[in-house]
């Protein structure tokens, strides 16, 4: 399932996924969102970025060629992968916990503006309201 969410609505699991608990819709207009790999190719591709093989993935947002994927290794705990382009045929661009205080917004979305350079400024506001709760 994906679609372009307006600016109040975001299903609450995304943002369960980010904290564990219900919170407030964060603002993504034009970011699409998915609940899943867009295939089992896609999730071997994300997968290998970091592990031997396919992850489950919880979520993709994404924007153009920008995507960021919501990872679960069996090993580790839950991160985010940035990707500019197919996962299949580029390295990621950056890697994070995905966590923060919602104090930490501006924090957030300028790192990762900083280490996803080129990042659509969209795609870096959902991703710092997702994981600090708006």
């Amino acid at each position: 399932m994906t679609r372009t969410l307006p600016a109040a609505c975001l299903a609450l699991s995304l943002s369960a996924l980010a904290s564990g608990a219900v919170l407030a819709a964060p603002p993504c207009p034009g970011v699409m969102i998915s609940h899943s790999a867009a295939s089992p190719a896609e999730a071997a591709a994300v997968g290998r970025q970091i592990s031997k093989g396919a992850l489950p993935i919880d979520a993709k947002l994404q924007v153009g060629t920008w995507s960021i994927f919501h990872v679960r290794p069996a090993t580790a705990d839950p991160l985010y992968l940035f990707f500019h382009g197919d996962p299949a045929k580029t390295q990621r661009i950056y890697l994070s916990p995905g966590q923060g205080r919602p104090d930490e917004y501006q924090d957030i979305k300028q790192e990762v503006e900083q280490n996803a350079t080129g990042i659509p400024p969209a795609l870096s506001s959902c991703f710092a309201h997702l994981v600090t709760g708006g």
